[in-house]
């Protein structure tokens, strides 16, 4: 017993010496959550559910499901089957709110794995460059606003983005160790995270062509075997609820969430950049268009063969507009700050006087947006433009990086697979439209990050960064004078 003693202390002080800075920056993210949820809490007069809750739907579906009313969004009486959302976050949130009679731990679960994600990430990003710089992508992940915003609300960005990290944990361990057990368990928590989140439901098929991609030049037996089990367990991980939507909808599929995409927010976004027109007027028009002419159905699994057709026939009768879209999406989706929700969840009421997104005006109207950020400035708003800027100076540090690892370092395998994930999320996103928001990037922000430390790093040694700042104190020092 005496030596029993003596050992568990020393194990647990040897762990935090070898994770010291991992504890800090697990740390760090748990005291930046909860300062945010208190001022959130604050704000909601003490309510803690509309504190936590979201309005994705989350909540209320694991309520129904804890209520005995099924896996239904509806308040009743009739709870017809929830066509949108995937079922493993929800079942979660179900399973420890029934056993506990309460939110409260699921609230803690979430706060726990949300800040899990930065010390994960910086692992992962330490794959891709050196610790002494990963460690700063910790740190980022720990505080940044929305990542900390989504870790106290019951939305899926968290578990997705945990579940996703953990599987490309045991896919970076696979490119390092080919082991059966690597590549399987990859893939399982792959498959929970499509479960989770349908957005990366062909990296099954995408990953191991990377890996094929990868490995070209010393093809084996394992090879083409890994790869095989990578498909057969992610896929078998969606079985389950392929037999649901089969029996609830009659149709095989995740979700019905790309069809709503295209149909009710692509589509809008296409026709308002068409037209000149405010994107809500065009969105309101498309579900009027499904109440007049579909019975006022809901998109479903069912009947999103027809919406998808509808959507794809419009979208080409606009191809410019199209393309106009995608493209402020993608830029969008790097630069796009969030600081709204955050200062909106806080209790901080922001009128939205921006007639367009903000990237459209700058090239359509230069003149109102300045007026506009002259208003924002005056107010709260300064975090917003604080924010876009913070954003727009990572998005150019993060391509300055891409393009210095490529000349000094000729892309790792782990690189290539981080370069791939950061374009493939972007390119899926696009279907969100003028809805794109900071909350898609948050899977990837991981790699963004390293990149932008990465590029950074390598203008700062080249005294690129060095000549800017003295710059700017020489004039400092000038205008003292």
């Amino acid at each position: 017993m005496a030596y029993g003693d003596s050992i568990e202390p020393m194990n647990l002080r040897e762990f935090f010496q070898k994770n010291k800075f991992g504890v800090i920056v697990f740390a760090l993210a748990v005291f930046v959550r909860l300062a945010l949820f208190a001022v959130n809490l604050d704000a909601n007069h003490g309510n803690f559910i509309e504190t936590i809750r979201g309005q994705d739907g989350y909540y209320e579906i694991s309520l129904n499901l804890v209520n005995g009313n099924g896996f239904s969004f509806d308040s009743g009486p009739v709870f017809t089957p929830e066509p949108l959302r995937p079922p493993v976050w929800i079942f979660v949130m179900a399973l420890i709110a029934k056993v506990f009679g309460s939110y409260i731990p699921v609230f803690i679960f979430e706060i726990i794995i949300g800040s899990l994600i930065p010390v994960i990430g910086m692992h992962l990003a330490a794959r891709i460059i050196p610790m002494r710089h990963s460690r700063f992508v910790g740190l980022l992940l720990a505080v940044e606003p929305v990542s900390a915003l989504v870790s106290i609300l019951t939305i899926s960005e968290i578990p997705f983005t945990f579940l996703f990290l953990i599987s490309l944990t045991f896919l970076f361990r696979y490119l390092e160790k080919e082991t059966t057990r690597n590549v399987v368990w990859s893939a399982v928590f792959l498959g929970l995270a499509i479960l989770v989140k349908p957005t990366i439901q062909f990296l099954p098929v995408i990953i191991p062509v990377a890996l094929f991609f990868i490995y070209r030049k010393n093809l084996s037996f394992t090879l083409y075997k890994h790869c095989a089990y990578f498909i057969l367990v992610s896929v078998l991980i969606l079985v389950p609820w392929f037999f649901r939507n089969q029996r609830e909808f009659g149709a095989i599929g995740l979700s019905a969430q790309p069809a709503y995409n295209l149909y009710t927010v692509l589509v809008p976004t296409v026709l308002s950049i068409e037209s000149g027109s405010n994107y809500e007027k065009e969105h309101q028009a498309v579900q009027s268009s499904i109440d007049n002419f579909r019975g006022g159905e809901i998109i479903t699994l069912s009947n999103s063969d027809y919406y998808i057709t509808e959507a794809l026939s419009i979208l080409s009768q606009h191809k410019l507009s199209l393309l106009k879209s995608l493209g402020i999406s993608m830029l969008t989706f790097f630069t796009h700050d969030g600081m709204l929700t955050v200062l909106g969840q806080a209790g901080v009421t922001m009128p939205n006087i921006l007639s367009k997104p903000a990237l459209l005006m700058l090239f359509s109207s230069p003149a109102e947006l300045a007026r506009d950020v002259f208003f924002y400035s005056a107010s709260p708003g300064i975090f917003i433009l604080l924010g876009r800027v913070a954003w727009i100076l990572v998005t150019l540090l993060f391509i300055g990086g891409v393009w210095f690892y490529w000349r000094r370092e000729k892309f790792s395998p782990f690189a290539l697979i981080a370069i791939v994930l950061v374009v493939y999320f972007m390119l899926m996103t696009t279907a969100n439209g003028f809805g794109m928001n900071a909350r898609f990037r948050i899977p990837v922000n991981t790699f963004i990050f390293a990149f932008a430390i990465y590029g950074f790093s390598v203008m700062w040694k080249a005294d690129i960064m060095k000549m800017f700042f003295n710059h700017e104190k020489t004039l400092n020092n000038h205008t003292d004078l």
